[in-house]
């Protein structure tokens, strides 16, 4: 793979200028952007684990060392990193950046917030200070300026090389620990149990994930967030897992479902289910609408709930009816990146105007058609979803479905299948997350 000590000096250099044309475009004459400061839990001295913001950590990897600041500025074409320096005997030493990655930037250590301020720019109104709190006291109008991160998160759409590089290492990364809780969940471990293999599977420890592991066996895949991982071993039947690692700062997000009988109706399920979410990855690419993509993922879902006799009606009349949306509650992908669920996939443009929310499904996180250098999830559902399901029968398409199939389902919970794609610029699509599977043994 390429050597990423190069890949983060051409990110740093791209960066820079987007974020100098960023500068011009609003004329301040710096950003800074604080990486945060550790929170400490309501009366006690414990602290929350600390993770820097997303947009500290789209320019510097060390998300996890508090009191971190950075400056782009307009009159320097390398970024300046401050980094705190006091003694601390109670802890183990900061985290440092990899090897290689401090040669493109400026780096300054400091001990209090006075000596830091007396590296920035004095004009008033003209530092731009991105942060959860205002540690330098800057103007109110200063501090996290719209004019400002609306830009940053309208230039985060597409990727750097040097990101994509890190969503696809962190890919690879993923996939022996999902194969440990594959394994673990054939063995009969308990839903904690297989969590804990996938992070010996990928060598991290829980608050090194990039969101919490989703496990649920048999009833809690149809829980979308289930994170309230049971101890006790149950007799298998299903199982779903959610979860990726974190390269740097940038994530991984994958999904997979398995059925412990492999010739179960399940599994048969699993596979069609399969199937139809390698169609709707190749039907993205440059210029391609996400909400188009979702409406016809719901057509896919009735084709399914249709093939396995859950409905006893026509894919349109399940999707005109809604009915779709009860086995299929949830958007078909979002941006990857810093953030998980990464930010601009709704704004019209750099000034932040957001496109009108789709009237069916005003909640997509993504609408704005795809561009070259864009990651995108894509993750089609099916549950079996009690509460859901409850208001379905109670309703006036209650006739539709075949509830005795419904009854037969319902003890696997659901499936969900997500893979990490990328947009090239030459219009073709890298499949990050089955490529992953495919190379790594």
């Amino acid at each position: 793979m390429t050597d990423q000590v190069e890949l983060y000096a051409q990110h740093l250099t791209e960066k820079t200028q987007r974020f100098q044309a960023i500068l011009t475009a609003t004329e301040f004459d710096e950003i800074i952007i604080a990486a945060g400061d550790s929170k400490m839990q309501f009366a006690d001295d414990m602290a929350y684990p600390f993770v820097a913001n997303p947009y500290f950590r789209e320019w510097i990897p060390l998300g996890k060392r508090t009191g971190s600041y950075l400056q782009i500025s307009a009159a320097s074409d390398r970024p300046k990193l401050f980094l705190l320096c006091v003694e601390d005997i109670w802890h183990t030493a900061p985290q440092s950046l990899p090897p290689g990655f401090e040669r493109e930037l400026e780096i300054v250590e400091y001990a209090s917030i006075s000596e830091l301020k007396s590296y920035f720019g004095h004009r008033e109104g003209g530092t731009a200070f991105i942060s959860e709190v205002n540690t330098l006291d800057i103007a109110t109008d200063c501090w996290n300026p719209t004019s400002v991160t609306a830009q940053i998160d309208y230039q985060r759409r597409g990727k750097t090389v040097y990101e994509q590089d890190c969503v696809r290492r962190a890919n690879r990364l993923a996939v022996p620990a999902h194969r440990a809780a594959y394994e673990a969940f054939m063995g009969g471990a308990s839903e904690l149990e297989i969590a804990a293999a996938y992070l010996r599977g990928c060598n991290c420890s829980e608050n090194e994930m990039p969101y919490g592991i989703i496990a649920g066996i048999n009833e809690h895949a149809a829980v979308l967030h289930h994170h309230n991982l049971d101890k006790q071993r149950q007799t298998p039947r299903s199982f779903l897992i959610d979860a990726g690692v974190a390269m740097h700062g940038y994530a991984s997000d994958i999904t997979r479902t398995y059925a412990y009988d492999p010739g179960s109706d399940f599994a048969a399920m699993i596979d069609v289910m399969d199937a139809a979410q390698q169609e709707l990855v190749a039907g993205g690419g440059i210029g391609k609408s996400p909400v188009d993509l979702h409406v016809l993922s719901h057509f896919k879902a009735a084709d399914v709930l249709r093939q396995f006799d859950i409905i006893n009606v026509s894919a349109e009349d399940a999707f005109a009816s809604d009915i779709t949306a009860t086995f299929y509650p949830h958007g078909l992908g979002h941006h990857l990146g810093c953030n998980v669920h990464d930010k601009g996939g709704n704004l019209a443009n750099a000034q932040g105007d957001l496109l009108p929310p789709p009237e069916k499904y005003p909640k997509l996180r993504s609408a704005s058609p795809m561009v070259a250098n864009q990651i995108h999830t894509v993750e089609p559902g099916l549950y079996f979803i009690p509460a859901l399901l409850e208001k379905l029968r109670q309703g006036e398409h209650a006739s539709k479905i075949n509830w005795s199939r419904v009854d037969d389902f319902l003890p696997f919970g659901g499936i969900r299948i997500e893979d990490n794609i990328v947009v090239h610029a030459d219009g073709s699509l890298e499949n990050l997350t089955r490529d992953a599977f495919r190379d790594v043994s």
